[in-house]
């Protein structure tokens, strides 16, 4: 074998036949190298966004832009951009095996796929399922269409995280006017047992809306979270209500021997390379950024996200009035049978505004800076997040609030309510 190359961890993967190299889809190849790309009778590559991948720099792009060459026949081109490649990623071991199967397609030696590669299968798997996934990327174009869990950002949210397990994505968005706004996306590795955390230590990564809580420099940190750390808050309040355990759950870099680790790979975090990572620190905001992460994201178009908000958005609006207006009853029918908030049950919930609420000569609620995001994985949940400034005849107060509406006989409630 020309080259062979091991993972830092192997992937929790199911072993890839040489036609399912890479996109499991009528590829006729002998190679793993052929089977990197789909031939033409499958699919054509320029539709994929391979061949305008070759006028691009990331080291993602270059090495898909010289799968599409190789594939076209210039074995020149495509080889002298994976030497390119590898002097400049050294630790890059997907573009070394790549590099290695051109080699060795060329010189008719073992490839890493056979059994006289000598490679240990569970090694191959990782390479496989890595190089799919970022194949599969080039593949997809989301348009003008958003992920539906962005019904808005606030004011003071420059930046929000989507992550699509399904896809090993994170996409970066930018808050254009509350509006979601695509700027780049990443490639990244999930936990080894998928998506869906329960329970601590079931290297699961949870899905859910979190949000950043801090930023844990590398210098401080094991050398295999990388050049830095960012934690989110899970457990979030409906994971508790849920009864899931676990912490630890972070966005965070790679051991510096690799650029990349496989798709199914982390204990439940979710990692990507350091240059990727570096290159967002400074956008993610503690106690700001959101980061959604998902299972499969629902891709819609810009009308159906907007009348997605506008219904929620009315909700919420119909909860204020009905709050300041000083009708208990109306303001209470917001919240859910099955409403938990500050450790009561609605019971305890309905007792307690009903007496703070008794004679009052008025009541006054502004919000601002309002965030709105759907649940993934849950069906037509929010949760929504802003400042509320609460005054009357007898208390003045400020803080800041989060909800999860649900909707439920086609009436959003509120099922949970705390102060952050």
């Amino acid at each position: 074998m020309v080259c062979a190359i091991y993972p830092a961890s192997s992937a929790d993967n199911a072993a890839a036949s040489p036609e399912d190299y890479l996109m499991a889809a009528n590829t006729v190849a002998t190679s793993p190298v052929m089977a990197m790309a789909p031939t033409a009778a499958a699919v054509n590559t320029s539709s994929l966004g391979i061949t305008a991948l070759s006028q691009r720099s990331t080291p993602e792009q270059k090495l898909l832009s010289a799968l599409d060459t190789f594939m076209q026949g210039d074995v020149e081109s495509a080889m002298s951009t994976v030497r390119s490649l590898v002097d400049e990623k050294p630790n890059f071991r997907l573009a070394h095996l790549v590099h290695g199967d051109m080699l060795a397609s060329l010189a008719g030696e073992p490839l890493s796929l056979s059994a006289e590669s000598g490679i240990p299968r569970d090694a191959v798997d990782g390479f496989i399922a890595e190089a799919r996934q970022r194949v599969k990327r080039a593949g997809f174009e989301p348009g003008s269409r958003l992920p539906s869990a962005l019904l808005q950002f606030s004011p003071e949210q420059e930046y929000g995280i989507v992550v699509d397990l399904s896809r090993s994505r994170l996409y970066l968005f930018g808050n254009d006017n509350g509006q979601p706004r695509l700027v780049n996306d990443y490639y990244v590795s999930g936990g080894k047992r998928g998506a869906g955390k329960e329970v601590k230590g079931d290297k699961k990564t949870p899905i859910g809306v979190y949000f950043v809580t801090s930023r844990l420099p590398g210098e401080k940190l094991p050398d295999r979270y990388g050049a830095m750390a960012f934690p989110v808050d899970y457990p979030n309040d409906w994971d508790l209500r849920r009864g899931r355990t676990g912490d630890g759950i972070w966005l965070h870099g790679v051991t510096a021997a690799t650029y990349s680790r496989p798709p199914l790979d982390s204990d439940g975090c979710v990692a990507m390379s350091n240059d990727d990572l570096s290159s967002i620190a400074d956008l993610l905001e503690a106690g700001v950024t959101p980061v959604v992460i998902s299972e499969s994201l629902d891709w819609v178009s810009p009308e159906e996200v907007q009348t997605r908000r506008n219904s929620l958005e009315q909700a919420l609006e119909q909860w204020r009035a009905d709050w300041q207006s000083g009708d208990t009853e109306r303001y209470l029918a917001h919240y859910a049978a099955d409403f938990t908030g500050r450790g009561m049950t609605r019971d305890g919930w309905v007792n307690y505004k009903r007496q703070v609420n008794e004679n009052k000569q008025f009541i006054r609620i502004t919000m601002s800076d309002v965030s709105m995001f759907e649940y993934p994985n849950v069906d037509d949940m929010a949760v929504v997040t802003f400042d509320q400034r609460y005054e009357s005849d007898r208390f003045v107060s400020n803080s800041r609030k989060r909800q999860y509406w649900q909707l439920k006989q086609g009436r959003w409630r509120i099922v949970s309510e705390s102060a952050i």
